[in-house]
């Protein structure tokens, strides 16, 4: 009985030692896998010889983006030599910081880009060691696992080694590795050649398509620009029209002017008449007063003659002195009756100054009522040249976008007229059965660098398209909406930005980027354009470059945009009237003198803010503009 018990105690504690060693040896394996890799690393650099292998101190180990092996390395390999060099580990977290390494080590997992590695360490001497990596086009020495030996193997990429100008001993292969077979990365390249065709097919086909758009918004664009210049010759016929109906109101005033001054004198002469006319009023009444006297008299002698009859002969001569008395008397009443005559010739003539007066008066009434139509005719006219302003900033707008579109269209036609003779030329070479991997990887690259250059390219396109519909539906709609103040005078600006280079013409715009404000983006735009116009056409008119500063701030409720330009400056008298309809300092030049006329306008009634001005000559214009940040229409 106790000899059984001895045999199974001693079967039970073999089972017992068997399964202890066999978990201390799968521990011991665990263990002894980072050890195999950093022994692999160690004998690899042992039988790799580098171009400028003699001049180098040290060799570096980079180990990328894998902290954990990086300790295990350094401690195995610090204080080893290999080909009589120290070893040094780094750890790289980034493919510049590989680049600098001789060896680099690099842990493949789950969707890790090999490609973008091998591509930043090209040809800088750097043998790149991988672990378990799948993508064997780009590696050089790939360690790996194999399940059926249960055993770290390695396979080796003899073209990349070689193409990196690196060189492998022959007994590399005797410590396990397998070379790559060539056939079979031919065939996968093979049929990656055939997907990239089919993609540079259908990129072909999708850039034709937009080109086929942009012609039809270029034809668009040229029927606007048509529009634009029709509209503009009817300004200019308006503006002559204008001009000669102001020449017609300064004559017609000058011509009141003359008829009033006559009026006032035939008023200062029937005031003159009229006194003479009182005058020989009171004298024929002195007349008729000596004439009833007279008449008295003569009654008394009658009476005096009846009762002398018997002294008539005494008294011949009394009466004949009576009689000559007689014909004097007759004589002036002759006079008196001339006299009345005259005062009725005067008092005709006064009637008819009076008719002539109310004349004057009924037609100085139609003249102020036609001076009436006319000015409303000039101020519909001025609300016509506006509006006129308005379609040239934007015609400004529609040629500066036009002409930034035209540089990225230039360079997506010319990288993909580079790709397609690149795609001809390797398409001979894989005909006449000469291609080669080089020519390959070649064509590769020009290929990825051109599709990127036409995708930027082809963007910048699609935001400029952006930001001028933008712009242009704001200007055309007139509505308040919520908007970003720094990126909408961005956009704004940037639209300009073909004007602006084309006179030399740089701008900035400082402020902080959380200026959130609600108003009428198209009015902002027009006060821009016609701001920037101005500098152009007038401040930096004779100097060869200039520079244009845009400074927004809030403070509580209201926005402060200050515009600034380094150019000319303004005289005391432009800068008193700048803001007056029609005053223009180009008036030979096409200028119309509404443009700041507008931007007072805009500010004042459509944004409820205000506008000063600051301007020294030769020290260029500061505009001050307050608007709310909040309008409600």
């Amino acid at each position: 009985m106790s000899s059984w018990w001895r045999k199974k105690r001693g079967i039970v504690a073999m089972i017992l030692s068997c399964q202890l060693l066999i978990v201390c040896t799968l521990h011991a394996q665990q263990l002894s896998s980072d050890k195999i890799k950093t022994a692999y690393l160690y004998n690899f650099i042992k039988h790799v010889a580098w171009p400028s292998e003699d001049k180098k101190n040290a060799f570096t180990i980079a180990v990328y983006q894998d902290t954990d092996f990086y300790h295990k390395v350094q401690k195995e390999l610090a204080r080893k030599q290999v080909k009589k060099k120290p070893i040094v580990v780094t750890l790289a977290n980034s493919t510049q910081q590989a680049a600098k390494a001789d060896l680099v080590f690099v842990n493949v997992i789950d969707k890790f880009d090999l490609s973008v590695v091998a591509s930043d360490l090209r040809k800088t001497d750097t043998l790149l060691v991988t672990f378990n990596s799948l993508d064997k086009h780009h590696v050089m020495l790939n360690l790996f696992f194999n399940s059926r030996t249960s055993a770290i193997e390695f396979e080796v990429n003899k073209s990349n080694i070689v193409y990196e100008g690196l060189t492998i001993s022959k007994e590399l292969l005797l410590l396990g590795g397998t070379e790559i077979d060539i056939a079979e990365l031919y065939r996968e390249t093979e049929l990656a050649m055939q997907e990239m065709r089919k993609r540079e097919t259908q990129l072909h086909n999708d850039l034709q398509h937009q080109s086929e758009a942009l012609a039809v918004t270029a034809k668009r664009l040229h029927v606007l620009d048509q529009q634009l210049n029709e509209r503009q010759q009817i300004a200019e016929q308006r503006q002559i029209q204008l001009i000669a109906l102001k020449k017609d109101i300064e004559r017609q005033k000058q011509a009141v002017a003359i008829k009033e001054k006559q009026l006032s004198d035939m008023v200062g002469q029937l005031t003159t008449i009229r006194k003479k006319l009182k005058t020989q009023q009171k004298s024929v009444i002195e007349k008729e007063q000596e004439s009833s006297d007279m008449e008295s008299r003569i009654a008394f002698n009658r009476e005096v003659i009846a009762k002398q009859k018997s002294q008539i002969d005494q008294q011949g001569q009394q009466l004949n002195q009576k009689n000559v008395e007689l014909a004097a008397r007759t004589e002036m009443i002759e006079q008196q009756q001339f006299y009345l005559m005259v005062l009725a010739v005067v008092i005709c003539i006064a009637v008819f100054v009076s008719i002539l007066l109310v004349w004057f008066i009924v037609k100085n009434m139609r003249t102020t009522r036609k001076l009436s139509l006319t000015l409303n005719n000039l101020k519909e006219m001025q609300n016509q040249l506006v509006q006129s302003e308005k379609l040239a900033s934007l015609g400004k707008l529609t040629a500066g976008v036009a002409h930034e579109i035209n540089t990225p269209l230039g360079i997506a036609l010319t990288s993909t007229s580079s790709a397609l003779e690149n795609t001809h030329e390797i398409q001979q070479y894989f005909e006449l059965n000469n291609l080669t991997k080089s020519q390959m990887r070649k064509y590769f690259d020009s290929i990825d660098q051109a599709s990127r250059l036409n995708m930027s390219s082809l963007n910048r396109v699609i935001e400029l398209l952006n930001n001028f519909k933008q712009v242009a539906a704001d200007q055309v709609v007139g509505e308040a909406r919520e908007i970003n103040l720094v990126d909408y005078s961005h956009e704004i600006m940037q639209t300009l930005s073909a004007e602006m280079k084309r006179n030399h013409v740089t701008y900035e715009i400082n402020g902080p980027e959380n200026i959130d404000i609600k108003t009428i983006p198209g009015a902002l735009a027009q006060v821009f354009t016609n701001l920037v116009t101005n500098s152009i056409k007038h401040g930096f008119e004779n100097r060869a470059s200039g520079k244009i500063t845009l400074n927004l701030s809030v403070q509580g409720s209201w926005v402060t945009i200050v515009y600034k330009d380094n150019g000319e400056g303004m005289e005391p008298e432009v800068l008193l009237n700048i803001f007056e309809p029609f005053y223009t300092t180009k008036r030979n030049s096409g200028g119309t003198g509404l443009g700041m006329n507008i931007v007072y306008n805009i500010i004042k009634q459509q944004l409820h803010g205000d506008i000063t001005i600051e301007s020294t000559p030769s020290e260029g214009a500061l505009f001050n503009i307050t608007i709310p940040t909040s309008i409600d229409r």
